[in-house]
């Protein structure tokens, strides 16, 4: 009997909850229709004013570009694929022991070798070297790359007949290795070969700090760590 009375008791005061969430105003909420949003990798600016609109991990870069005599790369050619390198990549050796101008030494006035510390201590032909190698000819992102190694052909100089794997291609040793790595992050992965001074990368590292911008000219890929070029001996020459 004491069963049925707790029972009637509880059911009188679900009620009373519910009627007086009605009188405070705490309805339940309605059903709503999802809208799913997809993010857009589109951006309304060049190549050239996004690396300019960014000078606090750029500013390195801007500053080898305009040494170099380059601009033109960044300005006037389209369809390309830029591998944007930032301070960390280039100059920031607190961050970054393997950035640029601490693998690559410069001679001071007393002749011993010392981390550089401004793109003029440099030949201007070796920053538009270095530059230009990281600009790949046509446009490559998650659109058309997949988890089979892609050697892409870059702005480097130089040029000769090579085989690799299943490809047969003429460039010059300025060629760059692309892949997606086969994990559900689909990492971009970049000359991911035990030559590069970085060493092999895991399956699920990323060479690409941010992948995939598409601006009004060309695709982009930011890195934290400049890209080595493979050598003769790797591609067989």
């Amino acid at each position: 009997m004491k069963k049925i009375k707790y029972f009637a008791a509880f059911l009188i005061l679900s009620a009373f909850s519910f009627t007086s969430c009605s009188f405070l105003g705490l309805d339940y909420q309605k059903d709503e229709v999802y809208d799913a949003q997809v993010s857009s990798n589109t951006i309304n600016m060049t190549v050239w004013e996004f690396i300019q609109s960014r000078p606090d991990i750029f500013s390195t870069l801007i500053d080898g570009i305009k040494y170099a005599g380059i601009e033109s790369y960044y300005k006037d050619s389209i369809n390309n694929t830029h591998i944007l390198l930032t301070n960390n990549a280039l100059s920031d050796w607190e961050a970054n022991s393997s950035c640029y101008w601490n693998r690559n030494l410069v001679t001071s006035s007393t002749g011993t070798k010392i981390r550089g510390a401004a793109w003029e201590q440099y030949p201007k032909a070796q920053v538009a070297e270095l530059l230009k190698y990281h600009i790949l000819k046509g446009e490559y992102s998650f659109f058309n790359l997949t988890s089979t190694v892609k050697w892409v052909n870059s702005y480097g100089k130089g040029t000769f007949t090579y085989t690799k794997g299943s490809e047969s291609l003429t460039a010059d040793t300025a060629v760059m290795s692309v892949v997606v790595s086969q994990d559900r992050s689909l990492s971009l992965q970049l000359n991911n070969y035990s030559w590069n001074y970085r060493g092999l990368l895991a399956v699920t590292s990323s060479s690409v700090r941010t992948s995939n911008i598409h601006a009004k000219d060309g695709y982009i890929h930011v890195v934290d760590y400049y890209l080595d070029r493979p050598t003769r001996a790797f591609l067989g020459y």
